[in-house]
């Protein structure tokens, strides 16, 4: 069973453009890794410096391979001081129907 994962982060205003930057550069990268199925980052509408990341993994050995990557440790260091509030990391279960 893959894994599923929804990240919500709350964008320091004078960051955003940077931020935006870093998130897409990111998740290009993301995207080619092995047991990455679904790495995609949206804005809020309703709050603009809201930034939610949807993941898909196949595994968590994926997972863990990518918190070493080079470019998630460049990522990590250019979004250094500038979220507003700490992230929010949910892990999802399926609701059977």
């Amino acid at each position: 069973m893959s894994i599923h994962i929804v990240v919500r982060f709350d964008v320091k205003p004078e960051r955003l453009e940077s931020t935006l930057a870093a998130f897409a550069e990111l998740a290009d990268r993301t995207r080619q890794e092995q047991g990455a199925t679904v790495f995609d980052v949206f804005r809020a509408q309703e709050e603009p410096c809201t930034v939610v990341l949807v993941e898909e993994w196949t595994d968590q050995t994926a997972i863990d391979t990518h918190m070493k990557e080079p470019h998630t440790a460049r990522f990590l260091e250019q979004v250094r001081d500038t979220f507003a509030t700490p992230q929010v990391v949910l892990h999802l279960d399926p609701v059977s129907a």
